[in-house]
């Protein structure tokens, strides 16, 4: 497990309708952090939980710059 930075833009992998949200890692060979949710890939509910959990892990907003329908995401820490 690794610790996502909290600035700057990332790449995630989102795996949806995981049993608890949690961050496995980074994955050098996709070059992106792997990321759990709970929330199903429905109606926008896995995104919603994704920004939810980071900010909860990391303590800033983010905001989803691409993939918005893709498990693959680029993901844009907002400055307050």
């Amino acid at each position: 497990m690794g610790k996502i930075p909290d600035s700057g833009i990332i790449s995630v992998v989102v795996k949806p309708g995981s049993s608890k949200n949690a961050i496995e890692g980074y994955n050098s060979e996709k070059k992106a952090w792997m990321v759990r949710v709970k929330a199903a890939a429905e109606k926008d509910k896995a995104n919603v939980e994704l920004l939810r959990f980071l900010k909860r892990e990391t303590g800033k907003k983010w905001m989803i710059k691409s993939g918005l329908h893709s498990r693959k995401k680029v993901l844009a820490a907002i400055s307050s």
